[in-house]
């Protein structure tokens, strides 16, 4: 992936636009779905890590509502070894920090709160279960 679309997405996370951050989570989710799924059965994968991650990031983006705005990011081949998912591992932890952060600071029901609580659960979630893939 062009460091250009991951910059672009870690900049929305930062946004004072909630639909915006809500928007840019969307799109890490699916990436690092797709990113997973594509990977679960390299040979040097732990499959049971990539399945965790990619259904952690399914569940994640359906609590999410679905972006009004915006182009979906194309998800490319990753790098080899672990440092190629690396990229999408800090994504995925930049997802639940600006998640919390929203839950902490929006105006809402706490059942919308608490909602955006367990979806930043899920990105770390996530994010931990991809370190593991092709840590092992």
């Amino acid at each position: 992936m062009p460091s250009s679309a991951l910059m672009g997405l870690s900049a929305q996370l930062d946004s004072d636009d909630t639909l915006t951050v809500l928007a840019a989570a969307w799109d890490v989710f699916t990436l690092a779905a797709q990113l997973s799924s594509a990977i679960t059965f390299e040979e040097s994968s732990d499959e049971l890590q990539a399945m965790i991650a990619t259904q952690k990031c399914i569940e994640g983006r359906s609590r999410l509502p679905l972006p009004t705005t915006g182009e979906p990011v194309p998800a490319p081949d990753p790098a080899p070894g672990a440092a190629g998912l690396t990229p999408y591992v800090q994504l995925l932890k930049h997802v639940g920090r600006s998640l919390t952060h929203l839950a902490a600071t929006a105006e809402g029901s706490e059942e919308g709160k608490h909602s955006l609580v367990l979806t930043s659960e899920l990105a770390e979630g996530a994010a931990a279960a991809l370190v593991a893939v092709r840590g092992h």
